[in-house]
């Protein structure tokens, strides 16, 4: 079920605008409006991303602030108003200049002080958002709409009505389960147990644009794209790593190595990232270009039988995702385990083989990966 959540400010906080010497942009609330020629008012309605997803969370679409833009049609910002301590009754009214707008919506994100829709469409690096930015209880949605506005009437209460849909700038992942089948092998009968599991390659940086489609701008679509020091985790885990892409002591133990399934419900999140070369290193120099998103699990294998054969080490066990867009679920149903891991983080394992089975989703359905390794 899609939600809609409509945003008010009393008149009176528009009075106080011009009774007040202070300067607008320090206020909450308050907006950015030249009072010359006439004037409309927006009633603004955000529809945020529907989450009829099966494995949904009410933070998925949680918001605590908003940041609203117009814009005139040569680009120039008219008026902007930044809401905090967002609640469900909030409700947004925003006075412009009478004409053709666009309105960009910004939500969960620090204060912005854009003055021109370009810093949306071709931002400059240093108008790049950060993935920590986000939370796992607040994640940055962008929104933009066109709106024509009227000159307000106090008789008949005429206002400007426009609803902005929002969509979240990041990927989701999320591992359900493991299945260890050691079956017929030296760790028959063994033990296994999760440490860690974290994402590598990661990107760090985003735009706050959107594109005429509704879709949020990713980083691959700027020229920002290939600068690695906007990545974390290349290769293997790194701790300047925000804690949505990991989760460290994971301690998960399989109580049945042969065939035996770990119910894991570990999501994580990251920028979209369109690249199509593998890992190519395990260290973070090694990794000089552009590289897929991959999800890391260490595990501690230890065999069944005690013998000069016997196996007792940390293993890991690297996954390439597919290609990730913005607002789109991940969700990886299953990885069967048949073998020991590689010694090394970011290691591929050269007789192992990975057959992804997809199914993508737009955060509506489920994007489902199931790996045979």
């Amino acid at each position: 079920m899609k939600s809609v959540f409509s945003f008010l400010l009393s008149a009176s906080l528009l009075a106080s605008l011009f009774s007040c010497q202070k300067n607008p942009a320090a206020e909450v609330g308050e907006e950015v409006l030249s009072p010359d020629g006439p004037t409309g008012i927006i009633s603004v309605s955000i529809k945020t991303p529907v989450t009829e997803t099966k494995s949904p969370t009410t933070e998925d679409n949680a918001v605590k602030s908003v940041q609203l833009f117009v814009f005139t049609p040569d680009g120039k910002l008219e008026t902007s108003k930044y809401v905090d301590n967002y609640t469900p009754s909030t409700e947004l009214r925003i006075t412009a200049k009478t004409g053709e707008k666009t309105l960009y919506a910004i939500l969960n994100s620090k204060r912005l002080h854009f003055t021109k829709v370009s810093s949306f469409e071709q931002p400059l690096e240093a108008e790049l958002n950060d993935l920590a930015e986000n939370t796992r209880e607040k994640l940055i949605m962008v929104g933009k709409n066109q709106v024509k506005v009227e000159e307000y009437n106090s008789l008949t209460h005429t206002e400007s009505k426009v609803t902005v849909p929002v969509k979240r700038l990041v990927s989701k992942i999320v591992l359900q389960k493991v299945t260890v089948d050691f079956q017929g092998t030296t760790l028959e009968n063994g033990s296994f147990s999760i440490q860690d599991v974290y994402l590598v390659n990661v990107v760090g940086k985003a735009p706050y644009g959107v594109k005429d489609s509704g879709s949020p701008i990713a980083l691959y679509e700027t020229g920002f794209f290939g600068t690695m020091a906007h990545w974390y985790s290349k290769a293997t885990y790194s701790g300047t790593a925000p804690d949505m892409t990991y989760d460290l002591n994971y301690n998960k133990i399989c109580s049945n190595v042969n065939g035996g399934q770990t119910d894991i419900g570990l999501s994580y999140l990251a920028y979209p990232n369109n690249a199509t070369q593998p890992q190519n290193g395990t260290r973070e120099t090694d990794i000089t270009q552009p590289v897929m998103t991959a999800l890391v699990i260490k595990a501690h294998v230890k065999s069944g039988t005690y013998s000069d054969a016997a196996i007792d080490q940390d293993t890991y066990y690297t996954f390439d995702l597919p290609q990730l867009e913005p607002d789109k679920q991940y969700l990886i149903t299953n990885i069967t385990i048949t073998m020991l891991g590689a010694d090394k983080p970011g290691e591929r394992v050269t007789s192992g083989k990975i057959t992804p089975v997809i199914e993508v989703d737009p955060w509506t359905e489920d994007i489902n990966i199931s790996y045979d390794f």
